[in-house]
């Protein structure tokens, strides 16, 4: 069944307007989610630099032990084995957050929490996500893998004319191969939410000859997106100059006490902060995550639930 891209681009802004509490939801995961990993790094800060001093020391060894390096190493392990949490959490939310979204266009009458649950269709949309996103990884390196190839059997046939214009062709191919896919498994989340299962490449049969309208779709979606982004900057700027944010952000030399400032809790300016960002980053879920599955919904020819 055909459906309409422009229509589909603008369910984001649907979804809010039919419950804007959901947008209040996600930003209080989105808050929580950040203001956690900021008070997790500023308590790493201090071993950093001491981490950082043995690096430089080291540095200055001619031919330093191999007892020595892997001290150093094990050293920076350990440090990185105190936020290393973080990472499966962050993809536990962001599970969440996609689940809800589809919850939201699927089964808009369910609302309460902002459509947040935590059960198997969080788990399942985990699974089917990071499963595609190495099946993704795998064909990208596989297809550089080749690009370099070429490249090296054109250099070696013809110079470094022939390679040139070998490798700007491969890399060019490879993008487009990239974005092929991306769009053809684009609905493998709104599928696992609706059907209850895990759809790791079910999308490949909705999404045929339907490829130019999803694109088209999710370039209207990725233009808002940098819309709302470019607006916020307005309000999110300012709080990160006060914050200290934006220092620590741009300039790699700040000292041990504007790092932990920039990365204080306690600092109201960088709680502001925090909140300004989970709000976009709330309406940037809804808004890039939501046209998926109106377009799920239309191909299907089904109405919400």
């Amino acid at each position: 069944m055909a459906f309409s891209a422009t229509d589909a681009a603008f369910e984001g802004f649907r979804l809010v307007r039919r419950n804007p509490l959901a947008l209040v939801a996600w930003t209080l995961l989105y808050a929580i989610l950040t203001l956690t990993a900021l008070f997790s790094m500023s308590n790493v800060v201090g071993q950093l630099e001491s981490w950082s001093a043995q690096a430089e020391a080291m540095d200055a060894v001619e031919s330093p032990g191999l007892d020595q390096v892997w001290a150093l190493m094990s050293g920076f392990g350990a440090i990185m084995a105190q936020v290393a949490w973080l990472l499966p959490i962050s993809l536990l939310v962001g599970a969440m957050l996609a689940a809800a979204v589809s919850r939201g266009v699927l089964k808009p009458s369910g609302g309460r929490f902002g459509y947040l649950r935590l059960g198997m269709d969080e788990l399942r949309v985990l699974v089917v996500t990071f499963v595609l996103g190495l099946v993704m990884s795998l064909v990208a390196l596989v297809a550089f893998v080749a690009v370099g190839v070429v490249i090296a059997a054109a250099k070696t046939a013809g110079g470094s004319g022939p390679a040139a214009i070998a490798g700007l062709v491969g890399f060019l191919g490879v993008i487009c191969l990239m974005i092929w896919l991306s769009v053809r498994l684009c609905l493998a989340v709104p599928i696992t939410v609706a059907e209850r299962r895990f759809a790791f490449f079910d999308s490949f049969s909705l999404t045929k000859g339907r490829f130019w309208p999803l694109f088209g779709m999710a370039i209207i979606a990725v233009v808002m997106v940098l819309l709302v982004q470019l607006l916020s900057s307005i309000v999110s700027m300012p709080l990160s100059v006060m914050s200290g944010l934006q220092s620590f952000s741009f300039n790699g030399t700040q000292d041990t006490e504007s790092v932990r400032a920039a990365l204080d809790v306690g600092n109201p300016w960088v709680i502001a902060n925090a909140v300004v960002e989970a709000i976009v980053s709330a309406m940037t879920v809804g808004i890039m995550y939501a046209p998926f599955s109106a377009a799920y919904l239309n191909i299907k020819g089904g109405q919400p639930a």
